[in-house]
Parts: C-alpha cells; sequence; structure tokens
C-alpha cells in the first residue's frame, strides 16, 4: 500500500521516525524495522543521529536484509541551513551513507541566522531568505539528482499556499502533528484535495488522553485491537501517512498489523476529539518567537 506523490512517485503508507533516538537505539531501530517489513524512514539533521543511522542503513544494505531501491528514506532541511541547502543535504547524504534520499522536507517554518544570535527580547533572529528563494534552492536539489521529491513541514495553511504561485516543482508533502485531539482537519483535507500529499508526526500525542479516549477505547475493543493500532487506522483511513517510532519488535509488528477498518461513524467520532491548539505536543513558538500555530 502506497500514495501517489505529485512528483509521480509512491511513498509508503506508513513510515518509522527517529526523533530523539539515541545512536545505539537508532542500531535497534533500523534493524528491527527492516526484519519487519517497515521500508520508510523518516530522518532530519536536527535530530542529531544521522550519522548512526547511516551506518545501520548501510550494515542492513550490506547484509542484503533490503535493497536501496525498497527503502523510502526522508530528510530535513533545518532553520539553521536556509542559507545553505545543498550543503546541508549533502551533510545528510554523507551522514545516511545514500547518494539521494526520496523526500526532503524543510523542516521549520521560518529560517533562523544562527550567527547572528538573538535581539534585545533575547528572541532569535530569522535568516534573511525568502520562502520563495529557499524553494529555489530545493528545486535544485531535485535537478542535481540528490532528491526525488521535496515537501514542507510545519508551514501555516499561508506559507504553503504562497508557495503554490510561486513552485516550478510543487511541495510534494505538507509534514504536520496530527493526532485525534490534534488534527488540522480542515487544513489536511484541503491539502489532499489540492494533490499534497499528509504526513503525521505525534500520532498517538503523548498517549493520554488520546489513547484513553472513548471512541478510540470503544473502537479497540469492537475490532480487538489495541488503542495505538486504532489510531494509526484512523490516520491512515484519513488519508495521511502516520509516523510511529517503537523499539520493541512486537510493537514493531503490531503497528504494522492493521487488519480491520474503522467504519465511518468511527472515524468521524475520532476526528471529533480535535481539542484545538491545547492539545498540540510540540510547540516551537518560543524557539522561533512567532505565533506559529495560529489555526487560521
Amino acid at each position: 500500500m502506497s500514495i501517489k506523490l505529485n512528483s509521480g512517485y509512491f511513498m509508503p503508507h506508513q513510515a518509522f521516525g527517529f526523533w530523539e533516538l539515541t545512536p545505539e537505539e537508532c542500531e535497534i531501530a533500523v534493524e528491527g524495522a527492516v526484519a519487519e517489513g517497515w521500508r520508510f524512514f523518516d530522518f532530519a539533521a536536527v535530530y542529531g543521529n544521522e550519522e548512526a543511522c547511516g551506518r545501520a542503513l548501510g550494515k542492513v544494505l550490506k547484509a542484503g536484509k533490503v535493497k536501496r531501491e525498497e527503502l523510502f528514506i526522508l530528510s530535513k532541511l533545518w532553520a539553521t541551513d536556509w542559507h545553505q541547502v545543498e550543503a546541508a543535504c549533502d551533510k545528510s547524504l554523507k551522514d545516511l551513507q545514500l547518494d539521494y534520499v526520496d523526500l526532503y522536507l524543510v523542516h521549520s517554518p521560518v529560517g533562523i541566522d544562527e550567527q547572528a544570535g538573538k535581539d534585545a527580547l533575547g528572541r532569535r533572529i530569522r535568516a534573511k531568505v525568502p520562502n520563495h528563494v529557499l524553494w529555489s534552492k530545493m528545486e535544485g536539489l531535485v535537478h542535481a539528482g540528490k532528491v526525488k521529491s521535496i515537501g514542507v513541514s510545519n508551514w501555516s495553511v499561508l506559507q504553503l499556499t504562497d508557495a503554490m504561485n510561486y513552485a516550478k516543482i510543487p511541495p510534494a508533502v505538507n509534514q504536520l502533528e496530527i493526532h485525534p485531539t490534534y488534527n488540522l482537519d480542515e487544513y489536511t483535507q484541503w491539502c489532499l484535495s489540492v494533490g499534497i500529499a499528509v504526513m503525521g508526526y505525534c500520532t498517538l500525542g503523548t498517549g493520554k488522553p488520546d489513547l484513553t479516549l472513548a471512541p478510540i477505547t470503544a473502537a479497540a475493543k469492537k475490532h480487538g485491537v489495541s488503542p495505538h493500532q486504532v489510531i494509526i487506522k484512523w490516520s491512515i483511513q484519513k488519508g495521511y501517512c502516520p509516523i510511529t517510532k517503537v523499539l520493541e519488535r512486537p510493537l514493531m509488528r503490531s503497528n504494522r498489523t492493521l487488519n480491520f477498518e474503522l467504519t465511518p461513524e468511527e472515524v468521524k467520532a475520532i476526528t471529533a476529539l480535535d481539542g484545538g491548539l491545547d492539545m498540540k505536543v510540540v510547540k516551537h513558538d518560543g524557539e522561533f518567537s512567532l505565533p506559529l500555530y495560529s489555526r487560521l
């Protein structure tokens, strides 16, 4: 099962994440996930573990446990690298021991000038790189064969609609925080309607309350599955590509074992759990000193 991107490539409908994993955990995760059938890995330079992930990837590829063309690899450009897109991508490719990545995202909604320090109010200073200039550099990565598809993450609806006006290569993916209690339903469904695939991180929220809410536990009981599986299935049935991460093999396996279908009523009830910004897990407002997460 896969999602066809507007770039013409196909993206698996589930991704395995590596945020906050230590180098040792990265090796366990890559080897275990490959053995359990995972083929889509979600990496990022800012996670600080791409070199360890690259060693693990090299190990499984050299051992013949999987072929490179069977994998879908994603990496991301962080806020402090908006002025050096190609160099940042090259660094990720070197660390991951790859010639190309299948998908490269602009990870942050604004760029940061790391050399400028902070302003008088203690706020980090934005990079003087217009979004359209940044995007042309991202398109250059495609033309150079270093990246097959490009997209964004954490961008507002205004940023994304503007990008659709100037992009020669349109964003193929929009990666956002998506879980039952914070699901941006109107925005994400609009993305799908204009041909932009949606990926969701923090798929299980913080665990509570998402995993414990009545529509989710009731569906889990009815279908004989775990609340984790219900939320992952809900995300897939909404048309998204959810990202999850676990180190235990049984959970790696069960997160991919989704041999059931939620009813339209169950999907609707779970979507209705949206509690707004108060339920958001990752908030970068303080880091970027901007009110980035308006629902407008």
